[in-house]
Protein backbone atom coordinates (compact mmCIF):
# COMPACT_ATOMS: atom_id res chain seq x y z
CA UNK A 1 0.00 0.00 0.00
CA UNK A 2 2.98 2.10 -0.01
CA UNK A 3 2.24 6.36 -1.96
CA UNK A 4 -1.31 5.05 -1.17
CA UNK A 5 -1.65 7.31 2.29
CA UNK A 6 -5.36 7.67 1.85
CA UNK A 7 -5.84 3.78 2.12
CA UNK A 8 -3.70 3.02 4.49
CA UNK A 9 -5.24 5.65 6.89
CA UNK A 10 -8.35 3.45 6.22
CA UNK A 11 -6.96 0.36 7.10
CA UNK A 12 -5.19 2.26 10.41
CA UNK A 13 -8.69 3.57 11.69
CA UNK A 14 -10.57 -0.16 11.26
CA UNK A 15 -7.20 -1.89 12.85
CA UNK A 16 -8.13 0.53 15.45
CA UNK A 17 -11.69 0.40 15.83
CA UNK A 18 -11.75 -3.62 15.29
CA UNK A 19 -8.47 -5.07 15.20
CA UNK A 20 -7.90 -7.71 12.63
CA UNK A 21 -11.87 -9.05 13.25
CA UNK A 22 -12.63 -9.27 8.96
CA UNK A 23 -15.91 -8.59 9.67
CA UNK A 24 -14.83 -4.67 9.98
CA UNK A 25 -13.18 -4.63 6.96
CA UNK A 26 -15.70 -6.15 5.11
CA UNK A 27 -18.51 -3.69 6.66
CA UNK A 28 -16.48 -0.93 5.59
CA UNK A 29 -15.82 -2.10 2.16
CA UNK A 30 -19.18 -3.07 1.90
CA UNK A 31 -20.28 0.78 2.92
CA UNK A 32 -17.40 1.98 0.63
CA UNK A 33 -19.19 0.06 -2.37
CA UNK A 34 -22.73 1.03 -1.69
CA UNK A 35 -21.41 4.82 -1.62
CA UNK A 36 -19.78 4.60 -5.32
CA UNK A 37 -23.52 2.63 -6.02
CA UNK A 38 -25.20 6.16 -5.12
CA UNK A 39 -22.42 8.27 -7.05
CA UNK A 40 -23.24 6.28 -9.95
CA UNK A 41 -26.96 6.93 -10.05
CA UNK A 42 -26.23 10.40 -8.81
CA UNK A 43 -23.89 10.72 -12.31
CA UNK A 44 -26.12 8.50 -14.43
CA UNK A 45 -29.46 10.51 -13.14
CA UNK A 46 -27.43 13.77 -14.37
CA UNK A 47 -26.07 12.65 -17.15
CA UNK A 48 -28.72 11.04 -18.73
CA UNK A 49 -31.32 13.75 -17.40
CA UNK A 50 -29.13 16.33 -19.07
CA UNK A 51 -30.44 18.79 -22.17
CA UNK A 52 -28.59 16.70 -25.41
CA UNK A 53 -29.44 13.19 -24.05
CA UNK A 54 -32.61 11.80 -26.39
CA UNK A 55 -36.03 12.46 -25.00
CA UNK A 56 -36.32 8.41 -24.56
CA UNK A 57 -33.76 8.57 -22.09
CA UNK A 58 -34.12 11.83 -20.69
CA UNK A 59 -37.73 11.40 -19.79
CA UNK A 60 -36.83 7.85 -18.02
CA UNK A 61 -33.22 9.36 -16.60
CA UNK A 62 -34.09 8.10 -12.91
CA UNK A 63 -35.41 4.78 -13.57
CA UNK A 64 -32.46 4.04 -16.08
CA UNK A 65 -29.94 5.74 -13.45
CA UNK A 66 -31.42 3.62 -11.01
CA UNK A 67 -31.26 0.28 -13.23
CA UNK A 68 -27.68 0.97 -13.69
CA UNK A 69 -26.45 1.41 -10.42
CA UNK A 70 -28.06 -1.58 -9.35
CA UNK A 71 -26.88 -3.84 -11.30
CA UNK A 72 -23.00 -2.56 -10.94
CA UNK A 73 -23.46 -2.84 -7.48
CA UNK A 74 -24.84 -6.53 -7.42
CA UNK A 75 -22.01 -8.16 -10.29
CA UNK A 76 -20.10 -10.23 -9.49
CA UNK A 77 -16.82 -8.62 -11.22
CA UNK A 78 -17.25 -6.05 -8.64
CA UNK A 79 -17.07 -8.19 -6.13
CA UNK A 80 -13.17 -8.61 -5.24
CA UNK A 81 -13.41 -5.05 -3.63
CA UNK A 82 -15.69 -6.13 -1.00
CA UNK A 83 -14.70 -9.71 -0.18
CA UNK A 84 -10.77 -9.01 -0.62
CA UNK A 85 -10.06 -6.55 2.68
CA UNK A 86 -7.22 -4.48 1.18
CA UNK A 87 -8.67 -4.46 -2.32
CA UNK A 88 -10.58 -0.98 -0.54
CA UNK A 89 -8.03 0.77 -3.06
CA UNK A 90 -9.83 0.24 -5.77
CA UNK A 91 -13.45 1.38 -4.40
CA UNK A 92 -11.93 4.49 -2.35
CA UNK A 93 -10.27 5.76 -5.84
CA UNK A 94 -13.58 4.95 -7.71
CA UNK A 95 -15.28 7.05 -5.54
CA UNK A 96 -12.96 9.73 -6.07
CA UNK A 97 -13.14 9.47 -9.58
CA UNK A 98 -17.38 9.49 -9.50
CA UNK A 99 -16.94 12.62 -7.42
CA UNK A 100 -14.28 14.17 -9.29
CA UNK A 101 -16.73 13.70 -12.44
CA UNK A 102 -19.89 14.66 -10.67
CA UNK A 103 -18.25 18.19 -9.84
CA UNK A 104 -17.27 18.50 -13.73
CA UNK A 105 -20.94 18.35 -14.17
CA UNK A 106 -22.15 20.28 -11.27
CA UNK A 107 -19.89 22.91 -12.61
CA UNK A 108 -21.37 22.89 -15.99
CA UNK A 109 -24.84 23.11 -14.93
CA UNK A 110 -24.65 25.39 -11.85
CA UNK A 111 -26.69 28.33 -11.90
CA UNK A 112 -24.25 30.88 -10.53
CA UNK A 113 -20.91 31.85 -10.04
CA UNK A 114 -20.74 31.03 -6.80
CA UNK A 115 -21.94 27.62 -7.15
CA UNK A 116 -19.69 26.83 -9.96
CA UNK A 117 -16.15 28.15 -7.71
CA UNK A 118 -17.36 25.57 -4.87
CA UNK A 119 -18.30 22.52 -7.14
CA UNK A 120 -14.69 23.31 -8.90
CA UNK A 121 -13.10 22.88 -5.17
CA UNK A 122 -14.65 19.93 -4.44
CA UNK A 123 -14.02 18.54 -7.89
CA UNK A 124 -10.69 19.26 -7.61
CA UNK A 125 -10.44 18.49 -3.88
CA UNK A 126 -11.76 14.77 -4.86
CA UNK A 127 -9.04 14.31 -7.65
CA UNK A 128 -6.10 14.74 -5.21
CA UNK A 129 -7.54 12.68 -2.84
CA UNK A 130 -7.92 9.98 -5.46
CA UNK A 131 -4.50 10.96 -6.43
CA UNK A 132 -3.61 9.76 -2.41
CA UNK A 133 -5.79 6.33 -2.83
CA UNK A 134 -4.29 4.74 -6.34
CA UNK A 135 -2.13 5.35 -9.17
CA UNK A 136 -5.02 4.63 -11.66
CA UNK A 137 -6.62 7.65 -10.61
CA UNK A 138 -3.85 9.83 -12.69
CA UNK A 139 -6.37 9.44 -15.81
CA UNK A 140 -9.01 11.21 -14.19
CA UNK A 141 -8.26 14.70 -15.27
CA UNK A 142 -8.02 13.74 -19.04
CA UNK A 143 -11.27 11.65 -18.61
CA UNK A 144 -13.09 14.75 -16.81
CA UNK A 145 -11.90 16.34 -20.18
CA UNK A 146 -13.26 13.88 -22.11
CA UNK A 147 -16.59 13.86 -19.76
CA UNK A 148 -17.28 17.61 -20.61
CA UNK A 149 -16.44 17.63 -24.16
CA UNK A 150 -18.56 14.63 -24.41
CA UNK A 151 -21.81 15.98 -22.65
CA UNK A 152 -21.42 20.01 -22.32
CA UNK A 153 -18.57 21.72 -24.28
CA UNK A 154 -18.93 19.83 -27.97
CA UNK A 155 -15.33 20.38 -28.34
CA UNK A 156 -11.87 20.36 -26.31
CA UNK A 157 -11.02 23.78 -27.16
CA UNK A 158 -14.91 24.85 -25.98
CA UNK A 159 -14.32 22.92 -22.60
CA UNK A 160 -11.32 24.69 -22.04
CA UNK A 161 -12.28 28.24 -23.06
CA UNK A 162 -15.32 27.59 -20.66
CA UNK A 163 -13.82 25.64 -17.86
CA UNK A 164 -10.46 26.25 -18.19
CA UNK A 165 -9.55 26.85 -14.30
CA UNK A 166 -11.31 23.63 -13.20
CA UNK A 167 -9.50 21.63 -15.88
CA UNK A 168 -5.89 23.28 -15.32
CA UNK A 169 -7.03 22.73 -11.09
CA UNK A 170 -7.50 18.88 -11.94
CA UNK A 171 -4.33 18.56 -14.01
CA UNK A 172 -2.42 20.17 -10.97
CA UNK A 173 -3.11 16.82 -9.03
CA UNK A 174 -0.74 15.32 -11.12
CA UNK A 175 2.13 16.70 -8.91
CA UNK A 176 0.43 14.96 -5.79
CA UNK A 177 0.56 12.09 -7.39
CA UNK A 178 4.14 13.01 -9.07
CA UNK A 179 5.39 13.15 -5.09
CA UNK A 180 3.93 10.38 -3.80
CA UNK A 181 5.56 8.13 -6.41
CA UNK A 182 8.92 10.33 -6.06
CA UNK A 183 10.22 8.10 -3.19
CA UNK A 184 10.00 4.41 -5.55
CA UNK A 185 7.04 3.81 -4.07
CA UNK A 186 6.79 0.53 -6.20
CA UNK A 187 10.33 -0.56 -6.66
CA UNK A 188 9.66 -4.16 -6.92
CA UNK A 189 6.25 -4.68 -8.52
CA UNK A 190 6.22 -2.13 -11.47
CA UNK A 191 8.34 -0.62 -13.91
CA UNK A 192 11.06 -0.77 -16.79
CA UNK A 193 13.59 -2.47 -15.37
CA UNK A 194 12.11 -5.50 -13.55
CA UNK A 195 12.59 -7.77 -15.94
CA UNK A 196 9.65 -7.80 -17.96
CA UNK A 197 9.88 -6.24 -21.77
CA UNK A 198 6.87 -3.95 -22.16
CA UNK A 199 6.21 -6.03 -25.28
CA UNK A 200 5.82 -8.72 -22.99
CA UNK A 201 3.60 -6.98 -20.66
CA UNK A 202 2.04 -5.78 -23.64
CA UNK A 203 1.29 -9.59 -25.07
CA UNK A 204 0.09 -10.74 -21.65
CA UNK A 205 -2.61 -7.58 -22.00
CA UNK A 206 -3.79 -8.32 -25.24
CA UNK A 207 -4.90 -11.90 -23.45
CA UNK A 208 -6.45 -10.02 -20.57
CA UNK A 209 -8.73 -7.21 -22.12
CA UNK A 210 -10.80 -9.69 -23.77
CA UNK A 211 -11.35 -11.68 -20.79
CA UNK A 212 -12.38 -8.92 -19.04
CA UNK A 213 -15.15 -8.00 -21.06
CA UNK A 214 -16.35 -10.90 -21.18
CA UNK A 215 -16.55 -11.21 -17.96
CA UNK A 216 -18.60 -8.23 -18.01
CA UNK A 217 -21.03 -10.33 -19.74
CA UNK A 218 -20.73 -14.14 -18.59
CA UNK A 219 -18.85 -13.56 -15.26
CA UNK A 220 -17.85 -16.98 -14.43
CA UNK A 221 -14.95 -18.58 -13.65
CA UNK A 222 -13.56 -15.68 -11.27
CA UNK A 223 -10.05 -15.86 -10.79
CA UNK A 224 -8.37 -14.48 -7.48
CA UNK A 225 -4.65 -14.63 -8.78
CA UNK A 226 -3.54 -14.50 -12.65
CA UNK A 227 0.35 -15.03 -11.79
CA UNK A 228 3.07 -13.11 -13.39
CA UNK A 229 3.79 -12.15 -17.03
CA UNK A 230 4.31 -15.30 -19.46
CA UNK A 231 7.06 -14.88 -21.61
CA UNK A 232 4.84 -14.10 -24.68
CA UNK A 233 5.57 -12.17 -28.04
CA UNK A 234 3.04 -10.24 -29.81
CA UNK A 235 2.79 -12.90 -33.05
CA UNK A 236 1.81 -15.27 -30.02
CA UNK A 237 -1.15 -13.21 -29.59
CA UNK A 238 -1.99 -11.80 -32.89
CA UNK A 239 -5.43 -12.35 -32.75
CA UNK A 240 -6.04 -10.91 -29.60
CA UNK A 241 -3.95 -7.77 -30.48
CA UNK A 242 -6.05 -6.85 -33.49
CA UNK A 243 -9.24 -7.50 -31.61
CA UNK A 244 -8.11 -4.66 -28.98
CA UNK A 245 -6.92 -2.54 -31.45
CA UNK A 246 -10.11 -2.91 -33.00
CA UNK A 247 -11.72 -2.05 -29.67
CA UNK A 248 -9.52 0.86 -29.04
CA UNK A 249 -10.44 2.31 -32.58
CA UNK A 250 -14.04 1.94 -32.36
CA UNK A 251 -13.90 3.43 -28.77
CA UNK A 252 -12.23 6.48 -30.24
CA UNK A 253 -14.57 7.12 -33.02
CA UNK A 254 -17.75 6.41 -31.08
CA UNK A 255 -16.49 8.83 -28.85
CA UNK A 256 -15.63 11.40 -31.54
CA UNK A 257 -18.65 11.14 -33.79
CA UNK A 258 -21.09 9.96 -31.10
CA UNK A 259 -19.57 11.78 -27.82
CA UNK A 260 -22.06 10.68 -25.23
CA UNK A 261 -22.61 7.17 -26.52
CA UNK A 262 -19.06 6.75 -27.21
CA UNK A 263 -17.75 8.17 -23.58
CA UNK A 264 -18.76 5.06 -21.52
CA UNK A 265 -16.16 2.76 -23.37
CA UNK A 266 -13.49 5.13 -23.95
CA UNK A 267 -13.10 5.98 -20.30
CA UNK A 268 -13.29 2.29 -19.38
CA UNK A 269 -10.42 2.53 -21.87
CA UNK A 270 -8.50 5.12 -20.51
CA UNK A 271 -8.47 3.88 -16.85
CA UNK A 272 -7.46 0.46 -17.85
CA UNK A 273 -4.73 1.85 -19.48
CA UNK A 274 -2.38 2.01 -16.85
CA UNK A 275 -2.16 -1.28 -15.74
CA UNK A 276 -3.25 -3.01 -19.23
CA UNK A 277 -0.92 -1.75 -21.65
CA UNK A 278 2.96 -1.47 -21.86
CA UNK A 279 4.20 -0.67 -18.17
CA UNK A 280 4.84 -3.56 -17.02
CA UNK A 281 3.65 -4.57 -13.45
CA UNK A 282 5.46 -7.90 -12.73
CA UNK A 283 4.17 -9.35 -9.78
CA UNK A 284 0.37 -8.73 -10.91
CA UNK A 285 -0.03 -9.70 -14.24
CA UNK A 286 -3.81 -9.62 -14.43
CA UNK A 287 -6.77 -8.57 -11.97
CA UNK A 288 -10.44 -8.21 -12.27
CA UNK A 289 -10.14 -5.56 -9.66
CA UNK A 290 -9.24 -3.50 -12.47
CA UNK A 291 -12.51 -3.59 -14.21
CA UNK A 292 -14.31 -2.13 -11.04
CA UNK A 293 -14.94 1.30 -12.28
CA UNK A 294 -14.57 0.56 -16.49
CA UNK A 295 -17.51 -1.90 -15.64
CA UNK A 296 -19.90 1.23 -14.14
CA UNK A 297 -19.28 2.44 -17.51
CA UNK A 298 -20.51 -0.53 -19.35
CA UNK A 299 -23.21 -1.40 -17.55
CA UNK A 300 -24.40 2.29 -17.99
CA UNK A 301 -24.10 1.80 -21.47
CA UNK A 302 -25.93 -1.72 -21.83
CA UNK A 303 -28.72 0.13 -19.61
CA UNK A 304 -28.93 3.14 -21.57
CA UNK A 305 -28.65 1.55 -24.89
CA UNK A 306 -30.82 -1.21 -24.25
CA UNK A 307 -33.67 0.81 -22.80
CA UNK A 308 -33.02 3.03 -26.71
CA UNK A 309 -33.70 0.33 -28.32
CA UNK A 310 -36.70 -0.95 -26.38
CA UNK A 311 -38.52 2.63 -26.51
CA UNK A 312 -38.23 2.74 -30.63
CA UNK A 313 -39.46 -0.91 -31.01
CA UNK A 314 -42.94 0.44 -31.20
CA UNK A 315 -43.91 -1.57 -28.30
CA UNK A 316 -46.58 0.84 -26.38
CA UNK A 317 -44.52 3.27 -23.89
CA UNK A 318 -46.06 1.29 -20.84
CA UNK A 319 -45.30 -1.70 -22.28
CA UNK A 320 -42.06 -0.99 -23.11
CA UNK A 321 -41.20 0.31 -19.53
CA UNK A 322 -42.95 -3.12 -17.57
CA UNK A 323 -40.67 -4.86 -20.33
CA UNK A 324 -37.44 -2.98 -19.14
CA UNK A 325 -38.17 -3.09 -15.93
CA UNK A 326 -38.22 -6.59 -15.67
CA UNK A 327 -35.57 -7.06 -18.07
CA UNK A 328 -33.30 -5.39 -15.43
CA UNK A 329 -35.00 -6.72 -12.22
CA UNK A 330 -34.17 -10.13 -13.84
CA UNK A 331 -30.34 -9.37 -15.02
CA UNK A 332 -29.83 -7.96 -11.30
CA UNK A 333 -31.67 -11.31 -9.55
CA UNK A 334 -29.15 -13.28 -11.46
CA UNK A 335 -26.19 -11.44 -10.98
CA UNK A 336 -27.01 -11.14 -7.36
CA UNK A 337 -26.83 -14.58 -7.00
CA UNK A 338 -23.72 -14.94 -8.81
CA UNK A 339 -22.01 -12.51 -6.28
CA UNK A 340 -23.47 -14.13 -3.28
CA UNK A 341 -21.65 -17.66 -4.54
CA UNK A 342 -18.80 -15.53 -5.52
CA UNK A 343 -18.16 -13.86 -1.95
CA UNK A 344 -19.02 -17.31 0.01
CA UNK A 345 -15.77 -18.38 -1.78
CA UNK A 346 -14.00 -16.27 0.32
CA UNK A 347 -15.03 -18.09 3.32
CA UNK A 348 -12.58 -21.12 2.53
CA UNK A 349 -9.14 -20.50 1.18
CA UNK A 350 -8.95 -23.94 -0.52
CA UNK A 351 -12.15 -23.19 -2.30
CA UNK A 352 -10.74 -19.92 -3.00
CA UNK A 353 -7.46 -21.56 -4.07
CA UNK A 354 -8.48 -24.54 -5.90
CA UNK A 355 -10.54 -22.14 -7.61
CA UNK A 356 -7.84 -19.99 -8.90
CA UNK A 357 -5.43 -23.21 -9.59
CA UNK A 358 -8.38 -25.10 -11.94
CA UNK A 359 -8.15 -21.84 -14.11
CA UNK A 360 -4.72 -21.00 -14.24
CA UNK A 361 -3.23 -24.21 -13.85
CA UNK A 362 -0.11 -22.87 -14.87
CA UNK A 363 0.24 -19.83 -12.17
CA UNK A 364 2.76 -21.28 -9.55
CA UNK A 365 1.82 -18.53 -7.41
CA UNK A 366 -1.88 -19.99 -6.87
CA UNK A 367 -0.13 -23.54 -6.85
CA UNK A 368 1.84 -22.49 -3.61
CA UNK A 369 -1.08 -20.89 -2.06
CA UNK A 370 -3.25 -23.55 -2.18
CA UNK A 371 -0.17 -25.83 -0.99
CA UNK A 372 -0.20 -23.74 1.97
CA UNK A 373 -3.48 -24.28 2.61
CA UNK A 374 -3.55 -27.63 2.12
CA UNK A 375 -0.39 -27.79 4.84
CA UNK A 376 -2.30 -26.03 7.29
CA UNK A 377 -4.89 -28.27 7.18
CA UNK A 378 -2.71 -31.05 8.00
CA UNK A 379 -2.45 -32.28 4.07
CA UNK A 380 1.30 -32.04 3.95
CA UNK A 381 1.40 -35.23 1.35
CA UNK A 382 -1.24 -32.72 -1.25
CA UNK A 383 0.43 -29.94 -0.42
CA UNK A 384 4.41 -31.04 -1.55
CA UNK A 385 2.78 -32.20 -4.58
CA UNK A 386 1.51 -28.59 -5.40
CA UNK A 387 5.08 -26.83 -4.07
CA UNK A 388 7.36 -29.14 -6.49
CA UNK A 389 4.60 -28.25 -9.37
CA UNK A 390 5.09 -24.45 -8.32
CA UNK A 391 9.01 -25.39 -8.87
CA UNK A 392 8.78 -27.15 -12.22
CA UNK A 393 6.90 -24.46 -13.31
CA UNK A 394 8.86 -21.56 -12.25
CA UNK A 395 12.34 -22.63 -11.04
CA UNK A 396 13.62 -19.87 -9.05
CA UNK A 397 10.57 -19.59 -6.70
CA UNK A 398 12.07 -18.58 -3.11
CA UNK A 399 8.41 -19.05 -1.53
CA UNK A 400 8.04 -22.75 -3.08
CA UNK A 401 11.58 -23.61 -1.94
CA UNK A 402 10.79 -22.25 1.50
CA UNK A 403 8.12 -24.08 1.42
CA UNK A 404 9.55 -27.60 1.03
CA UNK A 405 12.09 -25.93 3.70
CA UNK A 406 8.89 -26.24 6.56
CA UNK A 407 8.01 -29.59 5.07
CA UNK A 408 11.62 -30.95 5.24
CA UNK A 409 11.61 -30.03 9.07
CA UNK A 410 8.47 -31.16 9.90
CA UNK A 411 8.83 -34.75 9.14
CA UNK A 412 12.66 -35.14 10.51
CA UNK A 413 15.52 -33.57 7.74
CA UNK A 414 16.58 -31.13 8.86
CA UNK A 415 19.70 -31.31 6.55
CA UNK A 416 17.30 -31.31 3.54
CA UNK A 417 15.30 -28.23 5.18
CA UNK A 418 18.59 -25.94 5.87
CA UNK A 419 18.93 -26.64 1.58
CA UNK A 420 15.90 -25.56 0.75
CA UNK A 421 15.63 -22.40 3.29
CA UNK A 422 19.15 -21.74 2.10
CA UNK A 423 18.53 -22.04 -1.65
CA UNK A 424 15.16 -19.91 -1.19
CA UNK A 425 17.22 -16.82 0.15
CA UNK A 426 20.10 -17.62 -2.93
CA UNK A 427 16.70 -16.60 -5.11
CA UNK A 428 15.34 -13.70 -3.14
CA UNK A 429 17.79 -12.62 -0.43
CA UNK A 430 14.67 -10.05 0.67
CA UNK A 431 12.39 -12.65 2.05
CA UNK A 432 12.46 -11.44 5.74
CA UNK A 433 10.75 -14.16 7.17
CA UNK A 434 12.52 -17.50 5.20
CA UNK A 435 15.67 -15.52 6.96
CA UNK A 436 14.10 -15.86 10.16
CA UNK A 437 12.79 -19.72 10.02
CA UNK A 438 16.45 -20.69 8.89
CA UNK A 439 18.00 -18.35 12.10
CA UNK A 440 15.42 -20.84 14.29
CA UNK A 441 17.05 -23.86 11.98
CA UNK A 442 20.42 -22.99 12.81
CA UNK A 443 19.83 -22.39 16.39
CA UNK A 444 18.51 -25.65 16.75
CA UNK A 445 21.85 -27.19 15.73
CA UNK A 446 24.00 -24.91 17.61
CA UNK A 447 24.86 -22.32 14.95
CA UNK A 448 23.82 -19.41 17.32
CA UNK A 449 25.73 -16.64 15.76
CA UNK A 450 25.47 -17.42 12.10
CA UNK A 451 21.20 -17.75 13.82
CA UNK A 452 21.86 -14.06 15.14
CA UNK A 453 23.15 -12.59 12.15
CA UNK A 454 20.37 -14.17 9.81
CA UNK A 455 17.65 -12.52 12.68
CA UNK A 456 19.56 -9.19 12.59
CA UNK A 457 19.09 -9.42 8.46
CA UNK A 458 16.09 -10.16 8.47
CA UNK A 459 15.56 -7.35 10.86
CA UNK A 460 17.50 -4.64 8.94
CA UNK A 461 14.99 -5.38 5.91
CA UNK A 462 11.63 -5.59 7.61
CA UNK A 463 12.06 -3.67 11.56
CA UNK A 464 7.92 -4.86 12.09
CA UNK A 465 8.88 -8.59 11.89
CA UNK A 466 8.11 -9.58 15.56
CA UNK A 467 9.14 -13.53 15.50
CA UNK A 468 12.96 -12.38 14.24
CA UNK A 469 12.92 -9.72 16.77
CA UNK A 470 11.76 -12.17 19.47
CA UNK A 471 14.36 -14.87 18.78
CA UNK A 472 17.14 -12.75 19.32
CA UNK A 473 16.09 -10.96 22.15
CA UNK A 474 15.48 -15.01 23.48
CA UNK A 475 19.14 -15.30 22.64
CA UNK A 476 20.24 -11.91 24.16
CA UNK A 477 18.39 -12.58 27.36
CA UNK A 478 19.68 -16.34 28.09
CA UNK A 479 22.35 -17.53 26.73
CA UNK A 480 25.02 -19.52 28.17
CA UNK A 481 27.71 -17.48 26.54
CA UNK A 482 28.26 -13.95 28.52
CA UNK A 483 29.81 -12.42 25.11
CA UNK A 484 26.09 -13.23 23.58
CA UNK A 485 24.03 -11.60 25.97
CA UNK A 486 23.24 -8.07 26.10
CA UNK A 487 19.95 -7.16 28.46
CA UNK A 488 19.55 -3.80 26.90
CA UNK A 489 19.11 -4.76 23.56
CA UNK A 490 17.48 -7.84 25.12
CA UNK A 491 14.52 -5.69 26.51
CA UNK A 492 14.01 -3.49 23.70
CA UNK A 493 13.64 -6.07 21.14
CA UNK A 494 11.58 -8.21 23.36
CA UNK A 495 8.84 -5.05 23.64
CA UNK A 496 8.96 -4.37 20.18
CA UNK A 497 7.64 -7.97 19.65
CA UNK A 498 5.29 -7.76 22.05
CA UNK A 499 4.08 -4.75 20.77
CA UNK A 500 3.92 -6.42 17.13
CA UNK A 501 2.37 -9.00 18.00
CA UNK A 502 -0.31 -7.02 20.26
CA UNK A 503 0.78 -8.83 23.24
CA UNK A 504 -1.26 -12.03 22.75
CA UNK A 505 1.64 -14.77 21.70
CA UNK A 506 2.58 -16.77 25.00
CA UNK A 507 6.07 -17.30 22.94
CA UNK A 508 6.31 -13.43 22.42
CA UNK A 509 5.52 -12.84 26.42
CA UNK A 510 7.78 -15.76 27.94
CA UNK A 511 10.65 -13.95 25.46
CA UNK A 512 9.31 -10.49 27.27
CA UNK A 513 9.73 -12.23 31.11
CA UNK A 514 13.27 -13.62 29.95
CA UNK A 515 14.16 -10.39 28.88
CA UNK A 516 12.71 -8.26 32.13
CA UNK A 517 14.87 -11.21 34.33
CA UNK A 518 18.09 -10.60 32.51
CA UNK A 519 17.78 -7.07 33.49
CA UNK A 520 16.98 -8.19 37.19
CA UNK A 521 13.56 -6.56 36.92
CA UNK A 522 12.16 -9.79 38.26
CA UNK A 523 8.57 -8.08 39.29
CA UNK A 524 7.97 -7.59 35.85
CA UNK A 525 9.48 -10.79 34.66
CA UNK A 526 6.85 -12.17 36.69
CA UNK A 527 3.50 -10.20 35.39
CA UNK A 528 4.95 -11.00 31.63
CA UNK A 529 5.50 -15.00 32.71
CA UNK A 530 2.00 -15.45 34.09
CA UNK A 531 0.24 -13.69 31.29
CA UNK A 532 2.32 -16.09 28.85
CA UNK A 533 1.49 -18.77 30.91
CA UNK A 534 -2.31 -18.21 30.65
CA UNK A 535 -2.25 -18.03 26.92
CA UNK A 536 -0.44 -21.18 26.74
CA UNK A 537 -3.10 -22.66 28.30
CA UNK A 538 -5.71 -21.09 26.91
CA UNK A 539 -4.36 -22.28 23.60
CA UNK A 540 -3.65 -26.04 24.78
CA UNK A 541 -0.05 -26.10 24.49
CA UNK A 542 1.11 -28.20 27.58
CA UNK A 543 4.62 -28.51 26.59
CA UNK A 544 5.32 -24.74 26.26
CA UNK A 545 3.22 -24.16 29.43
CA UNK A 546 5.57 -26.58 31.62
CA UNK A 547 8.59 -24.95 30.72
CA UNK A 548 7.17 -21.13 31.30
CA UNK A 549 5.87 -22.57 34.96
CA UNK A 550 9.32 -23.63 35.81
CA UNK A 551 10.53 -20.44 34.63
CA UNK A 552 7.87 -18.61 37.15
CA UNK A 553 9.40 -20.81 39.82
CA UNK A 554 13.11 -19.37 38.52
CA UNK A 555 12.03 -16.14 38.79
CA UNK A 556 10.17 -16.29 42.48
CA UNK A 557 14.13 -17.05 43.25
CA UNK A 558 15.38 -14.56 41.11
CA UNK A 559 17.57 -16.92 38.64
CA UNK A 560 17.44 -15.75 35.25
CA UNK A 561 16.14 -18.34 32.68
CA UNK A 562 19.29 -20.22 30.64
CA UNK A 563 17.85 -21.95 27.20
CA UNK A 564 19.89 -20.82 23.98
CA UNK A 565 16.38 -22.34 21.91
CA UNK A 566 14.11 -19.64 21.62
CA UNK A 567 10.79 -20.92 23.51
Amino acid sequence: MAGRPLVNASLALGYAVHGLDPRGYHAANLAIHLGCGLLLFGLLRRSLGGRGSPPELRERAPALALAGAAIWLVHPLASECVAYATQRSESIMAAFYLITLLGVERVATAATRRERRAFAAAAVAACALGMASKEVMATAPLVALLYDRSFHAGSFREALRRRGGLHAGLAATWLLLAALQASGTRPLSAGLDLGVRPDTYLANQALLLPRYLGLAVWPDPLVLDYGWPRPLALRDVAGHLVFCLALVAGAAWCAWCRPRAGFPLAAGLLVLAPTTSLLPIVTEVGAERRMYLPLAGLVSLAVAGGWWLLARSGLPPRRAAFAGGALALAVAAALAGATRARVAEYRDPEILWRGAVEAAPDNPRALVNLGEVLHARGRSAEAERLFRAALALHPPYARAQAQLGRLALERGDPAAAEAHLRRALELDPRHSDIRTNLGELLARRGATREAMAQWREALERDPGLAYAANNLAWVLATDPDPELRDPAEALRLARQSADESAGSEPEILDTLAAAYASAGRWEEALVAARRALAEARERGDAALAAGIGARIEGYRRREPARSAPAP
